[in-house]
């Protein structure tokens, strides 16, 4: 059920109109007594709606309670000082920071963390110049528009659902606007479907090589985890899936799962999401990396048409674009969306405004499509410096496969080197070991080592790695 807008945000809204459509021309507004007796509202609800229009730009607050409506020279000047400042200080590809970042260690410490699955830094921000662009346009527009009242709509704004849908279509996918949720971050879409659809009557299956397992999802929703297991070749084993007759969500990241660099064949797809449909199977299917590759199988909700089992979660992602990046879900309206709107979970609704707003120019533009053909040369030219900075340091001892996973690779370490000595005795480099891949810890033989660190770094901590591995091989 849709949550009411208070009475300060609907008389919010009644004022922008008239600011834009001009009917306080004279430069000023009504005193707010004058308003407080328009709306039949107390003094407090007014100065709330006046504190909205004035923390969005649209009018600057005077002496006396008096207020004067922002001019459109004020709002172009107000949006050059942002663009130049932003143009001085870029963002990170990802806002998020490290662990030692956000401690204030760096510098204070000398450990090279290789094993940060989600830190998504890169050298610089290739792409700022067209995000500038767009947010520059995407500001301008959205000043001229009359209609605003889509800031208010908490499952993401009208025009950049449309620009999603425009781009579903593409790869066979067809939605309605009311079938579409903005999310800010890809984990809030993993804890959301999880706390709505896992009960304690519910079965949670994941991959043995799974992010669901790094991200803890399902352990405080339900009792009932499974594990589907992984063949060396890398393919999921689904066998045991249909065998129960509970209720099940089944969390995948079906293109190319770690470590194995392995697809989910298009034909085995077509038949899982055949089979959910007609049991009580729910898909929760992440395409978050599905933008990087030229070639890649059709995505499982293109083999659901009625969005009877497939539940997509797809990105603009935050290794693209610093101010734009964003994640939505796309489900049957009854089935999930609703759900979600009715959630206690609100708060993980809707990005800012800003963040919608270069979105929708970016898509609508085709900036995104530059900035990806920027991006994947970027990638090649950094998965050439990763495999000789291995190559260089391990090629005697280890083997792997790039990219095991985007920003991430897997170390496959030599019999005569005893690893649970050497993740023991690591003084001055991180990884994860090996029980990620399913492995018993007693028998790891795996590392985790992510590359999107900038690549001096990245090659010190290969190098202090290497020293490591040395150490701890078994005498012959």
């Amino acid at each position: 059920m849709r949550k009411r807008k208070s009475k300060s945000s609907h008389i919010a809204e009644i004022l922008m109109h008239r600011i834009t459509s001009g009917t306080y021309s004279s430069g000023g507004m009504p005193s707010q007594r004058a308003l407080a007796e328009e709306f039949a509202v107390s003094r407090n609800t007014i100065v709330e709606a006046i504190n909205i229009l004035e923390i969005g730009g649209w009018i600057t607050r005077l002496a006396r309670h008096r207020t004067k409506i922002t001019s459109r020279d004020d709002f172009s000047e107000k949006l050059r000082r942002f663009v130049q400042a932003s143009r001085f200080q870029p963002p990170p590809i990802n806002k998020s920071s490290s662990w030692l970042e956000e401690q204030n260690l760096l510098g204070k410490t000398d450990v090279i963390d290789l094993s940060q699955l989600c830190d998504e830094h890169w050298d610089g921000h290739i792409n700022f110049d067209i995000e500038e662009r767009a947010m520059s346009a995407a500001l301008k527009r959205f000043k001229s528009n009359n209609d605003s009242s889509s800031i208010y709509e908490t499952s993401g704004v009208l025009p950049l659902k449309i620009e999603i849908i425009r781009r579903l279509a593409l790869k066979g996918i067809h939605a309605q606007p009311n079938e579409i949720v903005i999310i800010p971050r890809r984990l809030q879409a993993y804890r959301l479907v999880s706390e709505i659809l896992l009960g304690q009557g519910s079965e949670l299956w994941i991959p043995e090589i799974s992010l669901a397992r790094h991200y803890g999802i399902g352990e405080r929703h339900t009792s009932r985890r499974r594990r589907l297991p992984v063949d060396e070749d890398g393919s999921i084993d689904f066998d045991g899936l249909w065998f129960s007759k509970r209720p099940k969500v089944v969390f995948l990241e079906p293109t190319r799962p770690k470590p194995t660099n392995r697809d989910i064949p298009t034909v085995e797809r077509e038949s899982i999401v055949k089979t959910a449909c007609n049991t009580d199977l729910l898909i929760f299917e992440d395409s978050y990396c599905n933008i990087l590759y030229d070639t890649q199988p059709p995505l499982m909700a293109s083999f659901d048409t009625d969005k009877k089992a497939v539940i997509l979660l797809g990105a603009v992602p935050t290794w693209l674009t610093a101010i734009a990046g964003f994640s939505f879900i796309v489900a049957n309206r009854k089935l999930l969306i609703d759900l979600l709107n009715a959630s206690i979970r609100r708060d993980y609704f809707t990005p800012e405004l800003l963040t919608q707003l270069c979105a929708t120019e970016l898509l609508a533009s085709n900036g995104i499509d530059e900035m990806l053909a920027r991006f994947r040369v970027f990638h090649r030219q950094r998965i050439e410096d990763v495999n000789r900075i291995l190559m260089s340091n391990l090629g005697d001892i280890c083997s792997w496969s790039l990219p095991g996973s985007f920003g991430c690779i897997w170390l496959k370490v030599n019999e005569c080197v005893n690893c649970d000595r050497m993740y023991r005795t690591r003084q001055d480099v991180n990884f994860h070991p090996g029980w990620l891949y399913g492995e018993p810890t007693k028998y790891w033989h795996h590392l985790l080592l992510r590359y999107t660190m900038p690549i001096d770094r990245f090659e010190s901590g290969v190098n202090r790695l290497a020293s490591l591995v040395q150490r701890c091989r078994n005498p012959v």
